[in-house]
């Protein structure tokens, strides 16, 4: 049972294909946030997935995760440390469902230095064609799609390795 305290974001999203629908919850926990995915062929909800601590989560506001539905239907769940620290970041993941599987499809992370303007970033990947850019520069990834349950706070792909 997921308690409604924890609950940090609901979406029900279309889909064209073997499934009418999904319901994503997005869940709280001690460190970082779990990920549920239930899914509706016709016949009610049934758990599709359940990634533990897809993505990080601090103990204040700024560092809260939360997800939005994009304007193609793709899931988008947000992380963030915006609150303490000179070293401020934001993580995107992607969710889509892609062949009878949730993956992540893409991956986006962007950083900067609160006392020094020049110490920013961003590393933008698409997972579905390993094409990414990184502070400008092009780049193909090794790290090939991965399905959601498989994802966790600490997967990127080694291309947007932090310093």
């Amino acid at each position: 049972m997921i308690p409604p305290k924890a609950v940090a974001g609901v979406a029900t999203v279309p889909v064209d294909g073997d499934i009418n629908r999904y319901r994503a919850v997005l869940v709280e926990t001690q460190e970082g946030a779990d990920f549920y995915i239930y899914t509706d062929a016709g016949n009610g909800w049934e758990q599709a997935v359940h990634a533990r601590d897809i993505v990080w989560r601090g103990g204040m506001y700024g560092q809260e995760p939360w997800m939005e539905v994009s304007e193609h239907g793709s899931l988008k769940i947000y992380s963030e440390n915006s609150a303490i620290g000179r070293n401020r970041w934001e993580q995107v993941l992607t969710i889509a469902y892609r062949r009878g599987v949730f993956v992540v499809a893409g991956y986006t992370y962007s950083h900067y230095d609160t006392l020094d303007p020049d110490a920013s970033g961003q590393c933008d990947v698409n997972l579905l064609t390993g094409k990414g850019i990184q502070d400008g520069k092009t780049f193909r990834t090794s790290l090939k799609t991965v399905a959601v349950a498989d994802w966790t706070m600490d997967t990127r792909p080694p291309e947007c390795a932090l310093e």
